[in-house]
């Protein structure tokens, strides 16, 4: 019951599905300068999947491969490019978790987005949070997929297990937010993502 009523919270927190945001990430000011002017950001999407275990919540974490070209070896949530037969953010999101770590689209129950979010590396994705129905089998893609785990919802939602780091970058001191969860570094765009998450439901309150 806990976790149903964090759910229904956590529902009104969101951008509706029917209303995906629009518009530049949040965080532009910190990543705006980097990119080449009029270069078009590449549309992504993710999927911030949370799992009931219990009374509480979980939230399903890869941690992507070290050969990879980009965030080599990070700790991120399932998700990818929008591609041309993708419907939106939703599809894609739903479509990127079956391909990179076997989940398809009967396990997932869309619940709204997050705000955007815009990376160094010229993304702006959209997170679409979704809860995961029990039963679901796990079948990483391990060309992409090192690891996948759960992590407590909670967890990252208590504002004093989040650490910022201001570090220079190209000319300019950048924020970056970080948490040490079991024996994990989450950080970068994932836990900006996670701290969003945070923000919202702290404005409903």
């Amino acid at each position: 019951m806990v976790a149903e009523l964090l759910i229904q919270r956590i529902m009104s927190a969101l951008h509706a599905l029917d209303a995906a945001p629009t518009g530049p990430g949040w965080n532009q000011a910190d990543v705006g300068d980097l990119f080449s002017t009029g270069k078009p950001r590449v549309e992504a999407a993710v999927l911030v999947g949370l799992i009931e275990r219990g009374a509480k919540l979980t939230v399903l974490l890869t941690q992507r491969t070290d050969h990879l070209s980009q965030h080599a070896g990070q700790i991120s949530f399932p998700g990818g490019r929008i591609e041309a037969s993708d419907t939106g953010p939703s599809a894609a999101a739903i479509r990127e978790t079956f391909e990179e770590v076997g989940v398809d689209g009967r396990w997932i129950e869309p619940l709204g987005f997050l705000d955007p979010l815009e990376t160094i590396t010229n993304f702006r994705i959209v997170p679409m949070v979704a809860r995961l129905r029990p039963g679901f089998q796990l079948r990483p893609d391990g060309n992409e997929v090192a690891d996948v785990f759960e992590a407590p919802l909670s967890f990252f939602l208590e504002p004093n297990h989040a650490r910022i780091r201001e570090v220079e970058f190209r000319g300019r001191m950048r924020t970056i937010h970080e948490f040490e969860v079991e024996g994990r570094r989450v950080w970068g765009a994932t836990a900006a993502m996670l701290i969003n998450l945070r923000t919202r439901l702290t404005l409903l309150a």
